[in-house]
């Protein structure tokens, strides 16, 4: 004997069974229910859509190192010239067609680039500073001046102040650098990197 023959049951009619309550039209039963599980739109019990793709953490780690790496490296090999190209590395990552439209690649090659390129600035400003000093020196200074250790000094100013600055700005392209690799972002002090170019 089935189920459908026990006490309780009703006869069997042999069709499908038809859904309670009122039908429902189309529209409606084509819209999922929205899931507030979490801000992404995805989280505790189901799962509409897909999540937000991870942030491009190798090109941004590339721009902060890539401007270190061109600074430092190309500094002690040549003559002191990479801090003057330490802006064209993060140039290239936020110029390329494949992170153009990446906003945290876009934020942290904006921020090295702007780090390179004051950089740069502020060798040619301390190269000049250099320069011009010895100029003064030697034009006032009077003939025993000349002759003892006084030029040192000014010159060796200019140096301390120029190579407290770059370590400076070494130590926040590592900051940026590692942060980048986090997937955090990272804005480098406006005495490091000024603001001259916008995301």
């Amino acid at each position: 004997m089935s189920d459908y023959h026990q006490p309780g049951y009703g006869p069997y009619t042999g069709g499908p069974q038809q859904p309670y309550g009122p039908p429902q039209q189309g529209w409606q039963q084509a819209t999922p229910p929205v899931d507030h599980g979490n801000a992404y739109g995805y989280g505790y019990g189901y799962t509409y859509g897909t999540p937000p793709p991870a942030p491009s953490t190798s090109a941004a780690m590339w721009s902060h190192l890539g401007a270190l790496l061109t600074i430092t490296a190309g500094t002690a090999m040549c003559c002191g010239l990479g801090a003057f190209l330490g802006w064209i590395f993060p140039m290239s990552i936020r110029g390329n067609e494949r992170h153009r439209h990446d906003p945290y690649v876009r934020h942290h090659a904006t921020q090295a680039l702007n780090f390179g390129i004051t950089q740069a600035v502020m060798a040619a400003l301390g190269v000049l500073l250099y320069f011009v000093s010895a100029v003064i020196f030697a034009t006032a200074a009077t003939e025993t001046q000349r002759n003892g250790a006084g030029l040192a000094v000014p010159l060796l100013t200019v140096i301390g102040i120029m190579a407290a600055y770059g370590i400076a700005g070494m130590v926040c392209a590592v900051i940026g650098t590692v942060k980048a690799t986090r997937g955090e972002l990272w804005t480098y002090p406006r005495l490091i990197a000024w603001p001259l170019s916008k995301g």
